[in-house]
């Protein structure tokens, strides 16, 4: 399917609200009490639709130099536009006297290390927002891995909608080319945790290979399952194909189509960008660009459980399943950062030189946070009522523990 010379524009599974407001119109079934019905896909040759850019100019390793700011999101090419149900972000409250003081000495420590912006809620209200000049709470950013965490998201509604079996199904039953082989037996829990036995992949390669899909099928298996923490964006690239495939062959449009009108619209995102490849394909590992008070709502999703207002987005039971500690790496979840184990220096893989400062241990072991490289953060603290939200240029020595460990610290 990642040769398919027809993507899919939209699907008509949305109530007519998001159709006016998010699609401009939909064609198809819906229900005379506005609930949503499903009905059949538009297709169109990718190349005629509105919501890719830049096909035939994909990034180069020219566009990337380690100076490039995450502001700059124009460097990341194609792009697949995301048109969101912009919504407003709580008010900004006043916070008490002990939180005010905290929430000084987190920005001043986020601004030292090269912040940009910082949202902070506490039991759903706002009670901090700042951005460095001309950066607002909807300015796109390069979030890096963060997306990682909202394909974890992803895979819960599929499961809820029977798109996708279980999470405990071989990954072969959804990628044809490995069910003949070892590879086809490791299951979608297995990937997600990073401890699928597979070797590391070429960096540049499932970076900006013109089908990634294809360059991070060919990685080899190199050990048994559940016996090694490796981290690896190939993982995450092929469970994106893997959703991506199962929703065309259900009917239920791209992944694309489905992050927006099952996710990222009922969460009242903004608009935003998806960093594709040019088959027309979300990386998945990273490269959605999105503003920094969408991300802060994702974090809310899933303090809350999986639910916005009294609407439940995600199973209460998939939130609970991607927070639990995987059986090799405390600190890792379904494709989310947790605060169980303390480490000083936590490591993505034995393979990988860099390791992300953690001065002390969480004050609060519930603690799950999405990690986007040199400092791109989402934390989230349900014991405490918390939603952290940070972003800034990529910073090797930002210390983890320093803003959430500040903050819960306050809260009795």
């Amino acid at each position: 399917m990642t040769n398919r010379p027809m993507r899919v524009l939209l699907q008509a599974s949305i109530t007519p609200l998001a159709c006016a407001t998010l699609l401009g119109g939909c064609s198809g079934a819906m229900a005379q009490d506005g609930e949503s019905k499903i009905a059949p896909v538009v297709q169109v040759p990718l190349a005629s639709n509105p919501r890719v850019s830049n096909l035939d100019n994909p990034t180069t390793p020219a566009d990337l130099p380690q100076t490039a700011s995450v502001l700059e999101v124009e460097r990341y090419r194609p792009n697949y536009d995301l048109k969101g149900c912009a919504a407003p972000i709580t008010e900004i409250v006043e916070p008490d006297t002990a939180m005010a003081t905290a929430l000084k000495a987190a920005k001043a420590y986020s601004d030292e290390q090269k912040g940009l912006g910082l949202i902070v809620l506490q039991d759903g209200m706002r009670v901090h927002e700042s951005f460095a000049d001309g950066v607002n709470k909807t300015t796109p950013s390069a979030s890096a891995s963060m997306m990682k965490s909202v394909i974890a998201l992803l895979y819960g509604i599929a499961i809820e909608d029977g798109v996708i079996g279980s999470v405990d199904d071989r990954i072969g039953d959804y990628l044809t080319e490995w069910d003949g082989d070892a590879r086809g037996d490791i299951t979608l829990r297995q990937m997600m945790t990073m401890s699928a036995g597979l070797g590391q992949s070429n960096f540049m390669e499932i970076l900006l290979a013109p089908d990634i899909g294809k360059a991070a099928l060919a990685i080899e298996k190199v050990g048994e399952p559940n016996t090694e923490f490796a981290y690896n964006n190939a993982i995450t690239k092929l469970l994106t194909l893997a959703l991506d495939r199962q929703l065309v062959a259900k009917g239920r449009g791209s992944l694309l189509t489905y992050l927006e009108t099952e996710l990222w619209c009922p969460l009242g995102n903004g608009p935003a960008r998806v960093w594709i490849d040019q088959q027309g394909q979300a990386r998945g590992y990273a490269g959605l660009h999105a503003g920094l008070a969408d991300y802060a709502r994702i974090g809310e999703l899933i303090r809350n459980n999986g639910k916005v207002g009294d609407k439940q987005i995600v199973p209460a039971s998939w939130i609970a399943e991607m927070t639990k500690p995987s059986k090799v790496n405390a600190q890792y979840g379904l494709q989310v950062w947790l605060g169980r184990e303390h480490t000083p220096r936590r490591s993505y893989s034995a393979a990988n030189p860099i390791k992300v400062p953690h001065a002390e241990p969480f004050v609060t072991p519930d603690i799950v946070f999405f990690d986007g490289f040199g400092g791109q953060r989402v934390y989230i603290i349900p014991s405490k009522g918390l939603t952290i939200a940070r972003f800034g240029e990529v910073n090797l020595a930002y210390d983890d523990s320093v803003i959430p460990n500040l903050l819960a610290e306050t809260v009795d």
